[in-house]
């Protein structure tokens, strides 16, 4: 029951691992595809009661890469009801954008209840996907939102972690999503069947850092476009 609209969604995984990291807790071991299919389940609707509405309650973002412009994910961005008041309150009063995009960013980079989209509009493979989320993922501890050592964890880990993709690769229409309740981030990889190829729990405000932090950092390919739909 993701909240409807028209638009782009877009992405970018992170997992953390307990043993790793103590401020990290694995809740969910995740649910990985076999290569006959046999262990796959269908995706569970994620609870989005709490979301906000209205014109400030979700971003958007199709994500071009390279000279040639080429489509390879879109986006979306959905914050809580106490988020987007928030940023209703201040948006009205500042007709000059550039001025709310930092305060717009520190709101979704530290929300806690959240819901990010992602959905893949090309084939890609695994290395391609993992280098995407290397270049926005570096940005976080640089800003000092995580421990440089939180980011090695997921830097080293993530080859590991998306594993099952390495031999099927990424389709188009496979999506990514996340939810973040609190200090709990809930991650699903979806394939365009429909079926359920990750479904994971983390704990610790680090993961949800990442992922948000991740979109939202200066520095970020997605910072600007999806602070700037907000305003379309």
């Amino acid at each position: 029951n993701i909240p409807p609209g028209p638009g782009l969604s877009l992405g970018v995984l992170m997992k953390m691992q307990a043993a790793a990291v103590v401020a990290m807790t694995l809740i969910a071991a995740p649910l990985a595809l076999a290569h006959d299919g046999s262990t796959a389940q269908p995706a569970v609707s994620m609870d989005t009661a709490s979301l906000g509405s209205g014109p400030y309650s979700r971003m958007h973002l199709l994500l071009e890469k390279t000279i040639f412009k080429v489509d390879v994910l879109t986006v979306e961005v959905w914050l809580g009801a106490d988020d987007v008041r928030r940023i209703e309150q201040f948006a009205g009063d500042r007709p000059d954008r550039s001025e709310l995009a930092d305060s717009i960013a520190e709101i979704a980079i530290h929300s806690q209840d959240a819901l990010v989209q992602v959905e893949f509009v090309r084939d890609i493979m695994l290395e391609q996907f993992l280098e995407g989320v290397q270049e926005n993922l570096s940005l976080v501890p640089r800003a000092r939102l995580i421990p440089q050592s939180d980011y090695q964890v997921v830097s080293e880990g993530l080859p590991r972690w998306f594993g099952f993709l390495e031999e099927r690769g990424i389709y188009d229409g496979d999506r990514i999503v996340y939810r973040i309740h609190g200090d709990a981030l809930r991650t699903q990889f979806i394939a365009v069947s429909g079926e359920l190829l990750l479904d994971q729990t983390d704990a610790g405000s680090s993961p949800r850092l990442s992922v948000l932090g991740s979109y939202f950092v200066r520095g970020s390919e997605f910072r600007e476009g999806l602070i700037g739909s907000l305003f379309e």
